[in-house]
């Protein structure tokens, strides 16, 4: 109990340092979110059991013409790890996702895909890379850095079975408490964000360049979230 009283107390004063340096946003130096994995140049050499696929995430495709492909909502997709041989795709899709400002550089998007703790996960539909998560932790915390649907795709399950392989890989590496920050003006974000059970925490001023304000919203893992429609 003293235990995990004290990592909950040095998650809390990580959290605090970071919503400091928030406000250098998506596109900031590199101290944005790099709070939330202070701590982990102890770990470098930690070696972490892969988890289990979730075999909940996926079904299997029973057509005649692309047998054994995993089917989300009808689209023939499939999860697995980055790769560097991605970043390409990954950099090309991000800056379609996001305006100019919080779209992220090349520089920044390596950084993150760099970092102890990371983990990237992409959605590929055959060779096409169609949607990726990024996220960093430090047990019990964890910080989504983005999730990026390729338009074509969205609003037919690739972001929710993303989010949901993530959170059971974070979950499975003692992750409870996972954070992330959207714009306030993202009405189709934060609903995706609430339906999957995540709430805002606070408001984080001129979070994004143009002075644009963000909810940082947070989900403890072992709720039960909604599937998108």
């Amino acid at each position: 109990m003293a235990e995990a009283n004290l990592q909950a107390k040095r998650g809390k004063l990580a959290l605090e340092k970071r919503r400091g340096e928030a406000r250098s946003s998506r596109q900031g130096n590199y101290r944005s979110h790099r709070r939330l994995l202070e701590g982990m140049k102890d770990c470098r050499n930690c070696d972490y059991p892969k988890p289990i696929r979730n075999r909940g995430v996926v079904e299997e495709n029973r057509s005649t013409e692309r047998p054994g492909i995993p089917t989300i909502c009808n689209v023939a997709a499939a999860i697995r790890q980055y790769e560097p041989r991605d970043f390409a795709a990954l950099y090309k899709l991000d800056q379609s996702c996001f305006p100019p400002g919080i779209a992220y550089s090349k520089t920044m998007l390596r950084y993150f895909l760099s970092q102890v703790g990371a983990e990237c996960l992409v959605a590929v539909d055959g060779l096409k890379i169609v949607g990726f998560i990024l996220s960093e932790e430090n047990p019990p915390l964890a910080h989504i850095v983005t999730l990026d649907v390729a338009e074509p795709y969205r609003r037919r399950g690739v972001g929710t079975e993303l989010l949901r392989e993530s959170e059971t890989h974070l979950a499975f590496r003692e992750v409870r408490t996972v954070l992330l920050e959207t714009a306030t003006s993202n009405e189709a974000g934060i609903a995706f964000w609430e339906r999957h059970g995540y709430r805002k925490e606070a408001v984080l001023k001129n979070y994004y360049p143009g002075r644009l304000d963000a909810f940082e919203m947070r989900k403890r893992l072992g709720g039960t979230s909604q599937r998108a429609s």
